[in-house]
């Protein structure tokens, strides 16, 4: 998984497409999707469906939206929006997991894979805040900012 980020998103220019926690955020969006499209053909199931895949969805996006922004306030509320959205992500998985639709293993995967996003959304909004005074005319446009990343499975993935 690891070099398919490298090989597939980064290019010579730099751009969100680089970002570890955006490639890792499109990465969680597309195991929901694979996900979804086992669910039972009911109202219900389409509605959750929906639903999830739209807020994993969102996740990236607002990454790379936020990215795209001119000033560090911006990108911290488009952080923000980004770990609202992970969360809701891990409050469907729940329920998946509740109603039956998704086992225990497979929720506890993707619930991991959450926790290292929201992990590095808030590092990342902490990071912002603390150098905001610094930063309030700068841009952020084309600078290389890094994301640190936790052990998936270690006691830190989640401040």
């Amino acid at each position: 998984m690891g070099n398919q980020r490298t090989k597939e998103n980064q290019g010579t220019s730099y751009s969100y497409r680089n970002l570890d926690l955006w490639q890792r955020a499109q990465e969680l969006a597309v195991r929901v999707i694979k996900l979804t499209e086992g669910f039972p053909s009911t109202a219900a199931a389409s509605g959750l469906a929906r639903q999830i895949v739209g807020s994993a969805a969102s996740i990236g996006a607002n990454i790379a939206e936020g990215h795209g922004r001119y000033s560090y306030a911006a990108y911290r509320q488009h952080l923000s929006i980004a770990k609202g959205s992970a969360s809701e992500t891990d409050s469907w998985l729940d329920l998946l997991r509740r109603i039956g639709y998704i086992d225990d293993a497979t929720e506890a995967d993707l619930h991991r894979q959450c926790r290292t996003i929201l992990g590095a959304l808030t590092r990342r909004i902490r990071a912002l805040e603390a150098g905001t005074q610094q930063m309030k005319t700068a841009s952020i446009r084309e600078e290389n900012f890094t994301y640190g990343f936790d052990s998936e499975d270690g006691p830190g993935a989640i401040e």
